[in-house]
């Protein structure tokens, strides 16, 4: 037999591989673009298309945009409304996040440790352009911090339990940092107060990491066929949350919560982060009920031929494997969660969009509203292209799709 490669899981069996059709870049415009009258006619407009449309936003970028309301709106784009002279406080959230992120990239390496070189990067050219010196400061030293990271967690996987509780840990902490008051001995900073990207991300994590556990605890008590009461009350769950639009839930939570609380006060962006967090889970139930639907029933039956309860076997064999063959659903929930707190803005809070309509509503920047929601938009654009690479290294790396 001709000599070929061997695939992974039948190393007896001995496979031809079709041999690779290389061409030329004339050979390969002419097959893919002009190959035929149509064809060719068709990518002569489409050119023509992007050739105006390109030139016309260039011409605009560099001839007419007022790119100086960006700077001018940094604050207020980052953290919006948080007190000026409290700011410090986000820089040492910032630089604690960016310490585990390095530390996490020296660990593991991989796409992580790539984004904290290209991090790094993006910091010192900011610490370039902003206006001032305050700013450039914290810009360095966030910049430092990161790459010191990457230096002394470097291949040291012994930490990584460890590293795992100091996330969990960092999250409560800087909660109580941003909010001050308290054991603090801070000022105390209202969540009225919290606005910009800092709300965004508050928001957005919040909402990810109370909602990914409701979404398993309602997946597993949708499949439950031993408990039909359990399984009704998550069906009815899912299905109304579901069926209701995430503005009318923000309202909800915002106007009803207090009600049902016996007329409790309830901070507002508390009260945000209940219809997100219900709105997110009820969506990844439905993401990781279909990885379970996936899973062969003979693994729940050969994890009970070895003497496994029902508990294990749900959280060792098959929770597990669910989770990873719904890893990509999984992080559209997470991205479509981080678009959707845009919509706060209905309840009263100014997140990163709102943020822009704040900017250029001054009077001094009137007629600004495409640079400010290219800003936005970029912002919103590399996060989420950032998550999507660091979920497909994630996929190739456990195999999802191969074996």
């Amino acid at each position: 037999m001709a000599s070929g490669s061997y695939l992974p899981d039948s190393p007896d069996s001995e496979v031809l591989r079709p041999p690779e059709k290389r061409l030329t870049p004339q050979a390969w415009l002419y097959e893919n673009l002009f190959n035929s009258w149509l064809n060719s006619l068709l990518t002569l407009v489409s050119a023509a298309l992007l050739v105006v449309v390109i030139g016309g936003l260039l011409n605009w970028a560099f001839t007419r945009a007022r790119w100086g309301v960006i700077p001018a709106n940094l604050k207020l784009f980052m953290s919006g409304t948080y007190p000026a002279e409290q700011t410090f406080r986000t820089w040492i959230v910032l630089g604690v996040m960016l310490a585990l992120f390095g530390l996490s990239s020296g660990i593991w390496r991989g796409i992580l440790l790539k984004y904290a070189y290209v991090l790094t990067v993006i910091l010192g050219l900011l610490a370039l352009v902003v206006p001032g010196s305050t700013a450039k400061l914290y810009l360095g030293i966030v910049a430092v911090v990161t790459i010191a990271g990457v230096a002394l967690g470097w291949r040291r996987t012994g930490w990584q339990r460890w590293l795992l509780i100091a996330w969990l840990v960092s999250l409560p902490l800087t909660m109580l940092l941003l909010l001050g008051g308290g054991i603090t001995g801070l000022r105390l900073v209202s969540t009225r107060q919290w606005s910009g990207l800092l709300l965004t991300f508050v928001l957005a994590v919040w909402a990810i990491l109370l909602g990914f556990p409701l979404g398993v605890f309602l997946a597993l008590g949708r499949s439950n066929r031993k408990l039909p009461v359990v399984r009704w009350v998550c069906t009815f769950t899912i299905e109304l949350i579901r069926g209701i639009p995430l503005t009318v839930i923000l309202f909800a939570a915002s106007l009803l919560l207090p009600f049902f609380l016996a007329g409790a006060r309830i901070d507002l962006v508390l009260r945000a982060m209940v219809g997100l967090t219900l709105f997110t889970g009820v969506y990844m139930a439905e993401d990781i009920r279909g990885g379970l639907q996936s899973i062969p029933g003979g693994q729940a039956e050969a994890a009970r031929a070895l003497g496994l309860n029902p508990f294990l076997v749900t959280f060792l064999v098959v929770l597990p494997q669910a989770l990873r063959t719904s890893i990509p659903a999984l992080i559209g929930s997470f991205l479509t969660m981080f678009k959707d707190t845009s919509l706060v803005f209905i309840i009263g809070l100014i997140d990163l969009l709102g943020a822009a309509r704040a900017a250029f509503a001054q009077p001094e920047w009137l007629g600004t509203q495409a640079e400010c929601l290219l800003f936005v938009g970029a912002i919103y654009a590399m996060i989420c292209f950032a998550v999507s690479q660091a979920s497909r290294e994630v996929e190739k790396s456990l195999g999802l799709g191969e074996r």
